[in-house]
């Protein structure tokens, strides 16, 4: 099957990270469907993304409603005859501050829109993978999915979540042919951490990260689409249930491959002291 034949979903496709990804996706041959809430944005992506593969679609899909992604489910399936591979990038982080102090109705979206969204994405995206008894799913994290990120407590818990759902999640897909990853795209310039720079509560939070773009710190647009690349194609299939990230060679993650094998690299685990337990 040539790429021409292959097909892969983005969610929160019309801006940043996800946007990147589905031109990326495009300009090799996938014919991708782009989905988000904004209808001029996807419209706008629709016609960029027709250009260069031009059995590309654009769809409405809120990733916060079951309905709306079981709606858009059912317009894939008669879009396209196969999903070779769903990006699950759709994200919002608008609580910034002190836990006790945040919005609790902003907090509660961001941790709704990071991992319900993802939920309800899986629930529609596994089974027209198992019918096919073929698929990757690739789940975006992010800032404090491996330490700490004070001041952005809701986006961190959900990104950390949204780890342990893909290790999870892959066990049981075992033997079935479906696959499940997240991926750590790295500090990118996006409307998102636009927001954390520009507003006063980023620029009271998050003063590290201006000066990490200052010191252009940030990472080069092209390295999440091309990891999220490298996964869709099954370069990377040994780290599946593992976070992969921009931050590591794609080349020596392929070499080190073989040493994965029962241990615990790239996974969340907790270290211990020794010889403390129970007797």
């Amino acid at each position: 099957m040539g790429d021409s034949d292959k097909v892969v979903v983005i969610t929160g496709a019309t801006r940043g990270i996800g946007k990147n990804t589905a031109l990326y996706f495009a300009e090799r041959g996938y014919t991708v469907v782009g989905t988000g809430r904004n209808e001029q944005l996807l419209n706008e992506l629709d016609q960029q993304l027709r250009e260069l593969s031009p059995r590309s679609h654009c769809l409405h899909l809120d990733v916060q409603q079951r309905s709306s992604v079981q709606k858009a489910i059912g317009q894939i399936r008669n879009i396209v005859s196969n999903v070779d591979v769903w990006i699950n990038n759709a994200g919002a982080f608008a609580a910034i501050g002190p836990t006790w102090e945040v919005d609790p109705e902003v907090w509660i979206n961001d941790v709704s829109t990071n991992l319900f969204g993802v939920f309800h994405c899986v629930q529609g995206a596994v089974p027209l993978m198992l019918e096919q008894g073929a698929g990757r799913i690739i789940n975006v994290v992010g800032g404090g999915t491996t330490r700490e990120f004070k001041y952005g407590n809701g986006y961190g818990t959900s990104k950390t979540a949204i780890a342990r759902f893909t290790e999870n999640l892959n066990a049981e897909l075992q033997d079935t042919g479906v696959m499940a990853f997240a991926l750590d795209p790295g500090l990118n310039d996006t409307d998102m951490t636009k927001y954390q720079r520009e507003t006063e509560a980023g620029q009271t939070y998050f003063p590290r990260i201006t000066q990490a773009f200052a010191e252009h710190r940030d990472a080069p647009a092209h390295l999440a689409p091309t990891l999220a690349y490298l996964v869709g194609e099954g370069k990377l299939d040994a780290y599946q249930g593992r976070i992969v990230s921009i931050h590591e060679d794609a080349d020596k993650l392929q070499e080190k491959a073989n040493e994965l094998q029962n241990e615990d690299y790239f996974k969340l685990r907790m270290k211990k002291i020794e010889n403390i337990g129970r007797r």
